[in-house]
């Protein structure tokens, strides 16, 4: 089942005006463009909306966001698990006009014709959220990585060995 805009479409002003609370559950495998970023499509997102109007009769949309992810470590090319728990408090706008003028507090979200696309909304946080390289913790790797530092044993081992052009360097002399 890949989740699509008509199935998750909510009237963040409806929400709001009942002080309402939502509650969603998801699959990683769900979200495409989400799993591509990721080492596989495994885990869970949960996501709990709560709507409300602010003093300034602003429509608030405050997320509290969790989801088990699967990185891949940048070392290894390994699997992590990833826990994401993230707040945050999207501010609705009809208009593009409106955007700029939000407070940096909130982020900024653009209804159209009254709806809000929750699951791209959501997709969109946790695709910005993941962490751009991954890697394990350096005593979780099983491997030595050494910088700077030569096998002076090797060097040696290669000058013993003949010189392949030894035979011209004799017929220069001739």
């Amino acid at each position: 089942m890949q989740v699509s805009s008509h199935n998750y479409s909510i009237q963040p002003y409806k929400l709001a005006n009942k002080e309402g609370e939502l509650k969603f559950g998801w699959k990683v495998k769900d979200f495409n463009r989400l799993a591509e970023a990721l080492f596989d499509d495994s885990g869970n997102i949960e996501v709990k909306i709560e709507g409300y109007f602010d003093l300034q009769k602003r429509c608030l949309l405050k997320c509290q966001i969790t989801a088990q992810l699967v990185l891949e470590c940048q070392t290894t090319f390994e699997g992590i698990d990833y826990n994401l728990d993230k707040q945050v408090v999207y501010c609705c706008v009809s208009s593009e006009s409106q955007l700029a003028e939000i407070d940096e507090e909130f982020e900024a979200v653009l209804t159209e014709e009254g709806y809000l696309d929750i699951a791209q909304l959501i997709e969109d946080e946790l695709i910005l959220s993941v962490p751009i390289v991954a890697n394990k913790p350096q005593d979780k790797i099983n491997q030595t990585l050494r910088f700077g530092e030569l096998d002076e044993e090797a060097i040696a081992k290669e000058k013993e060995k003949a010189n392949p052009f030894a035979v011209l360097k004799d017929l220069k002399k001739t």
